[in-house]
């Protein structure tokens, strides 16, 4: 209960709580030193930040100001337009033509050499495929030519011991 309050009480000092919840913690700060002193401390400070905010006058600041005219100098078409940027981007754009007309034989080759590997990937797949196709037609021709072989050797066995060798 104590740790549920005392999560409670910044928002209690701050007047966001329910009315339910606002008794719950003043029932229980009656009986907790501990809560009703962070309660205390919560409100002085919170009376010392609201006396420091009327003191300070935010036409003095100048912050937002300050801020405006950061963003227009760096968004001003004079600094976008300088001789430096134009520069800058003339340059960079010199060398990435450049790199691609030097690189050009390099990269119609590699299209080349992968499109020529992809085709006997392609190539050696579709083998793979027609053999594991034929795989059942080739057991049937194995068994019978093992039918075959066996018919004729249990034949020639049968003949070899049917005849009379003399002697």
């Amino acid at each position: 209960m104590h740790d549920e309050v005392k999560e409670l009480l910044s928002a209690y000092v701050d007047e966001e709580l329910n009315g339910d919840e606002r008794m719950e913690i003043e029932e229980h700060c009656k009986t907790c030193s501990e809560c009703r002193q962070e309660v205390y401390e919560l409100r002085e400070l919170k009376e010392h930040f609201y006396a420091a905010y009327q003191v300070a006058e935010p036409e003095n600041w100048q912050i937002e100001r300050a801020v405006v005219g950061q963003i227009q100098a760096e968004s001003s078409p004079h600094r976008l337009l300088s001789w430096k940027w134009i520069a800058a981007t003339g340059i960079t754009a010199f060398i990435i033509i450049s790199m691609i007309w030097i690189l050009t034989p390099v990269i119609s080759k590699s299209i080349s050499v992968g499109m020529t590997l992809t085709s006997i990937s392609f190539s050696l797949m579709h083998s793979a495929f027609a053999v594991a196709g034929g795989l059942p037609n080739l057991l049937e021709v194995i068994l019978v030519l093992t039918l075959i072989i066996l018919a004729a050797s249990g034949w020639s066995v049968r003949r070899l011991l049917s005849t009379k060798t003399p002697g």
